[in-house]
């Protein structure tokens, strides 16, 4: 994806973002999030023995969330941060006799949850949709890696009202499937070249706590 095609991406959903909130009903609330991800992306595999293996893949998230009450449903759009793990390359052939890097990730996912049971105190709650993801790789290897990569989260939660100090606590168990893949099929560090056959997705079991004012 061209400079051009990233900045448009980046452009359309902080659009659909401003648009969300400057359209959020009188019961919008501001919060924020985080936890810990335990990935499953895969490894970086290529028909030589350039392999990489996802070695250190717990990782964790950090940001903010925005809730949009609909009755039962809440729309739920948010921006995080996400630290993801370390590729372990399986031999010394990067620059400087380096054998690694790490990925971490902007994120924007758009979360509707559905109350299961509306109880006073403790509600209930299961969720699903879509996230964008923007990956980096760092120092050497930011080419290694898309421009854009997209998911679908899934999760159930529980809504902890405290009246007394008026906040919401909100644990999660999220799992998110990768829909595309966020190393590219070609690309280069240093003058060694990879073209990985089995480009990795992310994949990832989440632990999450949110707090909303």
């Amino acid at each position: 994806m061209h400079a051009s095609t990233k900045q448009t991406a980046y452009s359309a959903l902080l659009v659909l973002l401003v648009l969300g909130l400057s359209a959020a009903p009188a019961q919008a609330q501001l919060g924020v999030g985080g936890g810990l991800n335990f990935e499953s992306a895969g490894d970086i595999e290529t028909s030589t023995t350039d392999n990489a293996t996802l070695d250190n893949s717990t990782g964790y998230h950090v940001g903010l969330v925005y809730e949009l009450g609909l009755g039962p449903a809440t729309i739920r759009p948010g921006f995080f941060y996400r630290r993801v793990g370390t590729f372990e390359f399986s031999r010394n052939a990067l620059p400087q006799g380096e054998t690694q890097f790490d990925v971490s990730a902007w994120q924007v996912p758009v979360d509707l949850r559905f109350t299961v049971l509306p109880t006073p105190l403790v509600s209930p709650y299961v969720l699903a949709g879509p996230m964008a993801t923007f990956p980096r790789g760092e120092g050497d290897f930011g080419d290694a890696t898309e421009d854009i990569s997209y998911s679908l989260n899934v999760g159930v939660g529980a809504n902890i009202s405290l009246p007394a100090v008026s906040l919401k606590i909100q644990p999660e168990l999220r799992y998110e499937f990768g829909a595309s893949k966020f190393i590219k099929d070609d690309f280069e560090i240093g003058d060694t070249s990879f073209q990985p056959q089995d480009s990795p997705s992310f994949s990832a079991f989440g632990l999450r706590v949110n707090v909303i004012f």
